[in-house]
């Protein structure tokens, strides 16, 4: 049994139980998604595809229903798929299509203009679901739960991101066993689990599974509309919510400033990053009935940890037991009080690393042979013990080094510490610092760079960087090197300070002390008032106006004339993003803007026109010029 054989059978016995509803955009049943999956499907073998062949998937979280339908599509075909979230620059999709040595790229929305120069075949998501039969002799393809299924990409933390290879059978390790009637389809749960998970990350996967494993009903904020999340539970039954902590404390905010709580939300689950207290207790009051719990997981697999919440108590991640560990540099458990590197056993089927293929003697592709399975080499854990700062890897005897640094208490429980790598976790992404500072190393007059996490009010840790230039001129400017990486990079990445310094604070064999950094600039611009204002929005106080990053292209549907609508959102993006000269193709994101800013900039905006405007129309439309657009044509149709 395959996943998609399981949305087959889902589809049969309950073709019309919501499977997937997105804030906004609809909602997709068993039925459709079964049928849309097979047209996908059809279009790939159309197109030559062959079993494991890699293709990847270029979607914006908004456009989760098409992403699904064709996800399941690949799989059916036989494919492995390979999610990437977008909007990301040109450069970026060809390049990982080609790391993944990928056979094709499939696109969804304004994604295919992002699609540069890539080798393979290209689609689009909605030339693929129009297609209507595969060609002359192709049939289904036969599979096995050991064929590749999938593929994540991770951040690492020497620059590229690792990529996980998951099985079939990874996807359907919760199905039931041989003794348990495989072929029995549980009814749809009567109750919605709500989450905002990026495309391309593990959550994803996990949410992708468990639609279809446990029959739940997932309701997607896309982008998360925290002003939304009372009225989506109310009209979707939702029971559960699945967060990260900075969606948890945007939740808590909104559900405080409504004067609301929810009685029928009796489940919260936080992943990606540790809760800490004062979100535990929000969450308690705000959801009163809920069980509030912290998940620890890592795209490599692994046990995980799981731990439940109290608002009076410090949350944990979870307990040690036979398949969690605590260890020192030698590889041995530390005692109580102790700080160590967390190791968990791997207990699913086997996960891999996906390394570059080597040619054959026949001069085909083939994927390399060598360790980074579970389980596989010779010797014992310990002897991948002492190299916590190369992050998450996998070790003989099937362990899994996260990479992660923590605190054993006397009652076996685990807190979290930091990480020993240089990510940051950030508004529930990992960003590898090395990835952001290959991007600023590209620049000609960047002779140096380090980059660190600061505290940050809404995601937790935001992006900094900071600068050694060989010479000081306009291009050089923090706002010109942040426009530097917003073209190499994802948005997510691109840092929300550049600070130019003298020199690096370097260790005795040449390491740069980032912990010195980050504390130098937590004392400089974070909390003795001074007047920068990037690092006085990042503090959460009030900021004064700094110049925008140099004008973009004029985009082709630039009016010739300005209306008082697109007045009043230029106005508004200047006084609310202290931003100098701004036009219609000016960025809300690359402005500094963030879901708590698109509170501001909302109500600021429906105070200028007189008309109600949501956070959420800010954050789907977050060019200027759109923005303008679509309120222009909510005013239309009402006019009408």
């Amino acid at each position: 049994m395959l996943l998609h054989d399981v949305l087959a059978r889902r589809a049969a016995a309950h073709p019309a139980a919501p499977a997937f509803t997105v804030d906004g955009a609809g909602t997709l049943d068993y039925l459709g998604w079964h049928r849309g999956a097979r047209r996908v499907a059809a279009g790939l073998a159309a197109r030559g595809l062959r079993p494991g062949e890699r293709v990847v998937l270029a979607f914006e979280d908004g456009d989760w229903l098409s992403f699904a339908v064709c996800f399941m599509g690949v799989l059916a075909a036989g494919g492995v798929a390979v999610p990437v979230r977008a909007p990301v620059p040109e450069a970026h999709l060809p390049a990982t299509a080609a790391r993944v040595e990928a056979a094709g790229l499939v696109t969804g929305g304004r994604s295919e203009a992002e699609a540069g120069a890539f080798g393979g075949w290209r689609a689009s998501a909605g030339e693929l679901t129009a297609t209507t039969r595969g060609p002359a002799g192709a049939g289904a393809v036969e599979l096995t739960g050991a064929d590749p299924a999938a593929v994540t990409l991770t951040s690492g933390t020497t620059g590229a991101a690792k990529a996980v290879l998951s099985v079939h059978a990874s996807l359907v390790e919760d199905w039931p066993d041989e003794g348990e009637d495989p072929d029995e389809v549980l009814s749809p749960q009567a109750n919605a689990l709500f989450t905002s998970v990026a495309i391309g990350t593990n959550a994803a996967q996990s949410v992708l599974k468990s639609c279809l494993v446990n029959g739940v009903h997932i309701v997607l904020g896309q982008p998360f509309a925290p002003e939304r999340l009372a009225g989506l539970i109310e009209e979707h039954r939702v029971s559960a919510l699945s967060l990260v902590p900075t969606t948890a404390r945007l939740a808590v905010s909104a559900l405080r400033g409504q004067g609301r709580a929810s009685s029928r939300v009796r489940s919260v689950v936080s992943s990606s990053a540790p809760l800490d207290q004062p979100t535990v207790a929000g969450l308690a009051e705000v959801f009163p009935r809920a069980e509030i719990f912290n998940v620890y997981t890592v795209a490599e697999g692994g046990a995980g940890l799981q731990h439940r919440c109290a608002p009076d108590r410090p949350p944990a991640l979870g307990r040690l037991g036979p398949d969690a560990r605590l260890v020192d540099a030698a590889g041995r458990d530390v005692a109580p009080g102790e700080v160590g590197e967390l190791w968990l056993r791997h207990t699913g089927p086997a996960l891999t690393y996906l390394r570059p293929s080597a040619p054959s003697a026949t001069g085909t592709p083939r994927e390399a042979a060598g360790a980074g399975t579970p389980g596989e080499g010779a010797g014992t854990p310990e002897e991948g013990a002492g190299t916590a700062g190369a992050g998450t890897r996998y070790l003989p005897g099937g362990w899994i080094a996260t990479g992660d640094l923590c605190r054993r208490d006397a009652d076996g429980l685990v807190h979290f510490v930091e990480r020993a790598d240089d990510v940051i976790v950030s508004g529930g992404l990992n960003i590898a610092s090395a990835t952001v500072e290959a991007a600023l190393r590209s620049h000609p007059a960047v002779a140096e760079v380090a980059v660190f996490g600061v505290p940050h009010a809404a995601l937790g840790r935001a992006v900094v960087a900071a600068v050694v230039l060989t010479a000081a001129t306009a291009a050089t400017a923090p706002s010109a090197l942040r426009d530097h990486c917003a073209r190499r990079l994802p948005r997510d990445h691109v840092p929300v300070d550049v600070v130019p310094v003298a020199e690096l604070p370097v260790t005795p064999n040449g390491k740069v002390r980032k912990r010195s950094l980050a504390e130098w600039y937590a004392r400089a611009y974070l909390e003795d008032g001074r007047t920068r204002t990037t690092a006085a929005r990042i503090a959460g106080a009030p900021a004064g106006r700094r110049p925008a990053p140099p004008e973009q292209p004029p985009g082709r549907d630039a009016p010739d004339r300005h209306d008082e609508l697109d007045e009043a959102v230029l106005a508004v993006f200047r006084d609310t993003l202290d931003a100098e000269r701004v036009g219609r193709d000016s960025d809300f994101y690359r402005l500094g803007g963030h879901s708590l800013l698109a509170v501001r900039l909302a109500a600021e905006l429906e105070r200028r026109i007189g008309r109600p405007v949501e956070p959420a129309t800010v954050l789907r439309h977050p060019r200027a010029g759109d923005l303008a657009d679509a309120l222009r044509r909510v005013r239309d149709n009402t006019a009408h």
